[in-house]
């Protein structure tokens, strides 16, 4: 059986630090891996799909970040012929309070969700009883 995974994208240390403790009590069971761009978890995700692993049931997607921005990764998945759009749980994860960033995360229809950080109980309760659906 493969193992679930979570992946956490987001540049700043000291927010992976604390979202990996606060969700590693909500999902025990899941490895967290994190990534520091969009374009580490793009390929990745690309090599996943190329080999035939589980992709990660879910994905925690900051916006703003320096390389790739979670925009841009999302153009690309969005544009991406294979499966991971529809096998990934993807929320985004943002310090962001503009209103045009959650309105432009809904034009995405495959995006699960739309969390304002820091993360909460509340929030990965929301996302643990969703993959029950």
């Amino acid at each position: 059986m493969r193992s679930k995974q979570i992946f956490l994208v987001d540049d700043d240390e000291i927010f992976r630090t604390a979202a990996e403790i606060l969700i590693s009590t909500h999902f025990p069971d899941f490895e967290i891996i994190h990534f520091e761009n969009g374009l580490e978890v793009y390929e990745r995700l690309l090599e996943i799909e190329t080999t035939q692993s589980g992709l990660p049931q879910i994905m925690l997607l900051d916006i703003n970040m320096p390389v790739m921005n979670g925009w841009e990764l999302l153009e690309e998945l969005k544009n991406h012929k294979g499966r991971i759009k529809n096998q990934v749980q993807i929320h985004i994860s943002t310090s962001s309070i503009a209103p045009q960033d959650m309105n432009l995360s809904k034009t995405y229809d495959f995006i699960k969700g739309y969390i304002r950080k820091p993360i909460t109980s509340a929030d990965l309760k929301h996302i643990s009883e969703s993959l029950l659906v």
